[in-house]
């Protein structure tokens, strides 16, 4: 962007930012405007619900054939999007908002963020990041005025890591309400969205990515990973491979053999949670949001000391509740060897021991029941 259009941006913004706000109009957005998904998405469904209207970033036609009937589609990086997030009178996001924009009263900005964290996050890690992403962090906190916290742990981390003293919600993660219930028509729509086979258990493979956002470290045998589940759980297996959204459009570039289908550009990834058996993942947070659901989860970390190295683990991968393997053979050997009533015990005594909230499925509902009341208390 030129200096010239940054001004043209930041002129818009500071004077949109003087129109009346409207209470009851949301202004929504997930990863930067990559579609209707995460802990945005059923707070915009609780807010439709109480006859607010949402409006939703998109970065283009595809992230906006996503949104639902009532969701207005704003396009990301236009005026817009300056003038719906300036005259919105409640903010909803999971990532930083970068720091040209102008938050004023009658504004109320709620933080999801995005996942229990693993690897060290904002101030744990700042010799890792980008000094400009650290300034906007620091006046994204300054902005927002409720951040919600599955875990005493997270909250902790808000605390000591985000440059965050304000109020903070430990209700759970809405993305997760929907792990909670029986939901057939999203099993339904998963295999019919990605066109897969009736009868065939689902492995969900949900990797996080690399600080060089390369591919090779996603080296999984996937053959000798389906023998081994077929031979532990049996049935006929498929895997579907879910890249980060920081490497999501890589995926066409991976060699998938007729047994992994790529689902990385299915917007939400709760949906699959639901839909698949098992999880496999490494470092992401995607299995403390699995573990509300039970199945069978597994680590496949075969560049644990990289990783480490780089902004190095908030805790012991020992603590974790799920079996780890280094190399495809050992892969095949934890999966062979799992045990329902191993994990369920593991997943009890990590629940407690990090103080994990997530039991009722009920988030969504709580954080706007919140939002309403501190607003009306004003």
């Amino acid at each position: 962007m030129s200096l010239l259009q940054k001004l043209t941006r930041n002129g818009l913004g500071l004077l949109c930012s003087l129109l009346p706000k409207n209470p009851k109009k949301a202004f929504c957005q997930s990863f930067i405007g990559r579609g209707y998904s995460d802990n945005p998405k059923p707070l915009a469904e609780e807010l439709l619900y109480r006859g607010y209207a949402v409006y939703w970033t998109v970065k283009g036609e595809k992230e906006a054939a996503s949104l639902p009937e009532g969701v207005h589609p704003v396009l990301l990086g236009t005026a817009g999007e300056i003038y719906h997030r300036a005259t919105a009178g409640v903010w909803i996001d999971n990532c930083r908002k970068w720091g040209h924009l102008f938050k004023k009263p009658g504004q109320y900005y709620i933080q999801t963020w995005h996942g229990f964290p693993l690897k060290r996050i904002e101030g744990d890690a700042v010799e890792a990041l980008d000094p400009e992403y650290v300034e906007t962090a620091k006046k994204d906190s300054q902005m927002a005025d409720l951040f919600l916290s599955d875990s005493k742990f997270l909250t902790d981390i808000y605390r000591r890591a985000f440059w965050y003293d304000g109020e903070i919600l430990e209700c759970g993660f809405p993305r997760n309400d929907l792990l909670f219930g029986e939901h057939p028509e999203l099993l339904e729509k998963v295999r019919s969205t990605l066109k897969l086979e009736q009868g065939k258990k689902l492995l969900l493979y949900a990797p996080t990515y690399r600080k060089d956002k390369g591919l090779s470290v996603y080296d999984v045998d996937y053959e000798r990973c389906v023998k081994a589940l077929e031979k532990r759980f049996g049935g006929d297996w498929l895997i579907l491979a879910r890249l980060h959204p920081n490497v999501a459009e890589k995926a066409a570039e991976l060699k998938l053999p007729p047994t992994v289908r790529n689902a990385s550009d299915y917007p939400d990834i709760g949906e699959l949670y639901l839909a698949c058996d098992a999880l496999l993942t490494d470092y992401s947070s995607s299995m403390f949001d699995f573990m509300n659901t039970g199945k069978p989860c597994f680590l496949y970390v075969n560049d644990q000391a990289a990783y480490e190295n780089d902004r190095n683990f908030t805790f012991d991968l020992a603590r974790l509740p799920f079996s780890r393997a280094a190399d495809n053979e050992e892969l095949e050997k934890i999966i062979l060897a799992f045990e329902e009533a191993g994990q369920a015990e593991g997943i009890r005594r990590f629940r407690q021991e990090f103080g994990m909230v997530e039991n009722s499925g009920t988030a969504a509902k709580q954080t706007i029941d919140y939002l309403e009341q501190r607003r009306n208390s004003q």
